[in-house]
């Protein structure tokens, strides 16, 4: 079975894609998934999220192949992890990503990767190489503009929409956009999990916002044909 590569974006910050890549990455290892997660952001905060500030084995490391790609780092949340630093969002076409991907271990389910907001050649990589684009939103005119770049730099990428917030309805202006199903509803438990290195699924597994996610990875899967 090959790998399916995830690319979470939008270019709007504060949309929740970190927090968003973390999670579903340990939810779809609960769905029994092994599971590569990649930080592209060259400000790292999923890096520093994750407790893994300062690794010797960062993205770049692995793409000027300083470092081998049976050292991945493992969390403990069982999924494997290749962090990010200053130079990771820059200096490299989608050919040396793709080839980075395909030079990975072959047993990968998935592939998360977490993108920056800002507009660089590592986001149009990822986009690019992408078997979906995952586009976590909230309901302002800021984060559809933030779609609407995601459309112009990948208007060939499979693209899904992922709604969060609370709002019950969906404004107009994304009725266009293939949604998954469901929502994520921002959570006190999120805030909290923050403070450790570890998604709100370890830290709250039984709350609301766990299940919310725990479903939206199910429909990513549907989506993928994996699940």
């Amino acid at each position: 079975m090959s790998t399916s590569v995830i690319t979470i974006a939008n270019t709007a910050g504060g949309s929740g894609k970190t927090t968003l890549a973390h999670a579903l990455s340990v939810a779809f290892i609960e769905y029994g998934k092994k599971v590569l997660l990649i930080d592209l952001d060259p400000r790292a905060f999923l890096t520093f999220r994750v407790g893994r500030e300062n690794s010797r084995r960062s993205f770049s490391d692995f793409l000027q192949g300083a470092i081998k790609v049976e050292d991945l780092d493992s969390h403990s949340e069982r999924f494997d992890f290749i962090s990010s630093d200053s130079r990771s969002g820059f200096g490299y076409s989608e050919i040396e990503l793709r080839s980075l991907i395909t030079s990975l271990p072959k047993d990968y389910d998935l592939i998360v990767i977490d993108t920056p907001s800002d507009v660089n050649a590592g986001l149009v990589a990822a986009l690019k190489i992408a078997d979906l684009v995952l586009i976590p939103y909230s309901q302002s005119v800021h984060q559809y503009r933030g779609i609407e770049q995601i459309q112009k730099l990948a208007p060939d990428a499979k693209k899904s929409l992922l709604r969060i917030g609370d709002e019950t309805d969906v404004a107009s202006q994304f009725n266009q956009w293939n949604h998954l199903d469901g929502r994520c509803s921002r959570a006190s438990e999120i805030t909290q999990a923050e403070l450790t290195a570890e998604s709100v699924l370890t830290t709250a597994k039984g709350s609301q916002i766990a299940r919310e996610i725990r479903e939206s990875a199910y429909s990513v899967l549907e989506e993928l044909g994996l699940a």
